[in-house]
C-alpha cells in the first residue's frame, strides 16, 4: 500500500515522531493510524518524540581530516548525560554522521534516515539526542587539526605550507588560547575605539606627553589577548606565534603563514 504524505504529517503530529519512523510505522499497519501509533509507541519512538523539550548540553565533536590535508570535516551530536556521551553506540552515531558529512557536505544530514539513526537510539538509550553543528572545510593551503582527547574540544588551522608538526602546533594553540581574530587587520574599527576609549579613562591622570606612549602598550598587550598570531606560542610562552613561524623552514622558501581557523567547544554557538 501507498502511504500518502498527508498521513504521515497526521501521525508525526499526533506523535512528535520522525518522518521515516511515520511512514515505516503506516506501511507496517497498512495505513491505519491508530495501529501505527500503537506500533511507534511500542518501539519507544513516542517517548524519544516527548524528549525534544529536554536539553541536550553533553555530547561528542568529531573531527576527520583527509590524508592531504586539503579537506576537514566537524561534526557535534548532543545528549543530556555525559554517561550517553560515552557509550559506543553514541560514538559510532557521531562517527557515522562525521563520514556523511566528510563524503557529501553538511546539507546531507537533513535526509530522513539520518532523522530515522537519530530518533532510533533515542528511543533505545532513553534520552534526548539532537545534532548540533556541522562544518566540511575545504582549502587550498594545509590544514592542521586537534581534538582533544574529551571529544569536546576541537580545532582546525589553514596554513600556507605543508607542514604537519607546524600545522598541528598551532591548531593546539586554537584550541588552548580560543582567539578572537587571526591578525590586527580583523579587528573592527568599532572594537578598536572602544579599547582606546577605555585605555584614555585608565590613563587620564598620566602626564600627556606619554599617554599616547602608554596607548600603544595597551594595544599591544590587548592584542596578545585578541588575535592569534600575537599570542604567547603555547609551547615557549616568550615568543609570539608569529615569532614562532618566522622560525619555521617552508618547502617553498616562503613565509609560513596562517590563513585561517576554526575552534568548537562542545555547547558553543
Amino acid at each position: 500500500m501507498k502511504i500518502q504524505s498527508q498521513q504521515v504529517k497526521e501521525l508525526r503530529d499526533k506523535t512528535g515522531a520522525g518522518i521515516l519512523a511515520c511512514k515505516k510505522a503506516l506501511e507496517k499497519s497498512g495505513g491505519d493510524l491508530e495501529e501505527a501509533i500503537d506500533i511507534l509507541r511500542a518501539e519507544g519512538i513516542t517517548r524519544a518524540a516527548k524528549r525534544e523539550s529536554r536539553e541536550a548540553r553533553e555530547g561528542l565533536v568529531r573531527l576527520k581530516i583527509s590524508p592531504d590535508g586539503k579537506k576537514a570535516a566537524l561534526v557535534e551530536l548532543n545528549c543530556e548525560t555525559d554517561f550517553v556521551s560515552r557509550t559506543d553506540d553514541f560514538a559510532e552515531l557521531a562517527d557515522a554522521l562525521l563520514e556523511i558529512v566528510f563524503r557529501e557536505g553538511s546539507d546531507a544530514l537533513v535526509r530522513d534516515e539520518v532523522a530515522g539513526r537519530i530518533t532510533d537510539l533515542a528511543a533505545t538509550i532513553g534520552e534526548k539526542i539532537s545534532l548540533g553543528r556541522s562544518l566540511l572545510w575545504e582549502r587550498d593551503g594545509f590544514i592542521g587539526s586537534y581534538l582533544h582527547h574529551n571529544g569536546r574540544l576541537a580545532a582546525l588551522v589553514e596554513i600556507s605550507e605543508e607542514i604537519p608538526e607546524v600545522a598541528r602546533e598551532i591548531a593546539m594553540q586554537v584550541a588552548a588560547s580560543n582567539p578572537t581574530y587571526l591578525q590586527e587587520a580583523e579587528v573592527p574599527a568599532e572594537e578598536k575605539e572602544r579599547e582606546r576609549r577605555i585605555f584614555r579613562e585608565q590613563i587620564k591622570d598620566k602626564p600627556e606627553a606619554i599617554q599616547e606612549k602608554i596607548m600603544a602598550g595597551k594595544w599591544h598587550k590587548r592584542l596578545s589577548e585578541l588575535c592569534l598570531i600575537n599570542f604567547p606560542f603555547l609551547q615557549d610562552d616568550k615568543i609570539t606565534v608569529a615569532e614562532y613561524l618566522k622560525k619555521q623552514a617552508a618547502p617553498s622558501g616562503q613565509p609560513v603563514e596562517i590563513r585561517g581557523f576554526v575552534r568548537w567547544r562542545l555547547g558553543e554557538e
